[in-house]
């Protein structure tokens, strides 16, 4: 166990040979696993487990190819990442879990919820994206396959990383949050982008993939978050998407582009709460 910043204590679990780097808050109520988006890491859920520390224990999984985890030359198909958060559930025996996620995190969310129906009790769906476009896509990568990927010093990569679009509504410190996992130390004590770039690009070629009976087959409830600035889900496509689960509600997020957990931190946090409460009240 190593301890990192205050939010958090960092773990290492082998999951049959793939090794999965996750944070704990150290909370002792209720559990909530949450899942980044497609090149971020755990870190990106640090204010969301400081918010709820009080009442809830905040797990955050670096999935496969991200962060600290392992990269192994594997699918990266949405279910496979699923896998790895079935195995890591059973290895922590966590049970009554509400899944928080951000982008593709809430496609695995999804496959995992259908996958482990004992041990769900709700999802907190981030701005999906189910229905990312080709077009949008293609430009996510050609942003990741274009961007540099080595920096001489670890200043100038955070420099570079609160540069980017997607992050221009992140306050300073969601940007320290968030980059205490965007880079990792190099050999020769220079820095890289922590996500594995092979890895990610099947991340985001899987995006499309069909989930229409996981969606079905989920009967706890579901909230689903859009934020009113995404280019990832328009709000025709949240209600869409709403009405395909048998139990969801739907909320537009105000002033905020795709990366909810960073543009409105605070909303995230007590929208959660108050999900998390109705689910014990029920």
């Amino acid at each position: 166990m190593t301890k990192i910043d205050p939010n958090w204590t960092s773990h290492i679990a082998d999951l049959d040979g793939v090794k999965i780097r996750y944070l704990d808050n150290g909370g002792t109520g209720p559990a909530l696993v949450c899942l980044h988006g497609t090149s971020m890491t755990a870190h990106a859920w640090g204010h969301l487990a400081a918010s709820l520390r009080d009442s809830y224990r905040v797990i955050a999984v670096d999935m496969r190819g991200h962060g600290a985890s392992d990269r192994p030359n594997s699918t990266y198909a949405i279910k496979e990442l699923a896998e790895d958060i079935g195995k890591l559930a059973a290895k922590l025996d966590l049970k009554g879990i509400t899944l928080v996620g951000s982008s593709v995190g809430n496609q695995v969310a999804v496959s995992f919820a259908a996958a482990n129906p004992d041990r769900i009790a709700g999802l907190v769906l981030s701005d999906p994206s189910f229905f990312v476009s080709d077009g949008e896509i293609v430009k996510y990568l050609r942003s990741h396959h274009t961007r540099r990927r080595n920096y001489p010093t670890l200043a100038e990569a955070e420099a570079f990383a609160r540069a980017l679009p997607q992050r221009s509504g992140l306050s300073d410190e969601l940007h320290s949050l968030a980059n205490q996992g965007d880079f990792r130390e190099e050999a020769d004590g220079s820095w890289s982008w922590a996500y594995d770039l092979p890895a990610i690009t099947k991340v985001f070629l899987n995006l499309s993939t069909d989930q229409s009976a996981d969606i079905a087959a989920i009967k706890v409830p579901v909230l689903v978050l859009n934020a009113d600035r995404s280019n990832v889900l328009s709000a025709n496509q949240a209600e869409e998407l709403t009405a395909k689960f048998p139990n969801a509600t739907r909320e537009m997020v105000q002033n905020s582009n795709h990366t909810i957990w960073g543009d409105q931190p605070d909303y995230l946090a007590q929208r959660t709460r108050a999900f998390l409460k109705d689910l014990q009240n029920a």
